[in-house]
């Protein structure tokens, strides 16, 4: 897909929750189709840097190996458990070693 068509989609399919519906014609959303450490890439291959590093990106980057294996590690045990009632291993022993 290319950035028009993921606009076109946004546009019909998408509320966009902080975002002034009215003015996606004038101002629409960066469409990106993935991150590399510091960087926002759209489908067009445009590069951006992430200068707003939404939560903990600012930290580590986008897409940090390290990080995404404990993930996929996490997710073949269980991906939610929700504390109230429950508890569950804490990250320092999932077998992955993040972090380390």
């Amino acid at each position: 897909m290319s950035n028009s068509d993921w606009l076109d989609r946004t546009r019909t399919a998408l509320w966009h929750p902080c975002t002034q519906m009215k003015q996606l014609e004038a101002m629409p959303p960066l469409p990106i189709a993935r991150g590399e450490g510091p960087w926002l890439i759209d489908y067009d291959g445009r590069r951006y840097l992430d200068a707003i590093s939404s939560w903990w990106v600012n930290l580590f980057g986008h897409a940090e190996p390290r990080i995404n294996a404990a993930i996929v590690d996490q997710l073949a045990r269980i991906e939610h458990v929700i504390l109230a009632g429950c508890t569950h291993a804490p990250w320092s022993s999932c077998p992955s070693g993040w972090p380390g």
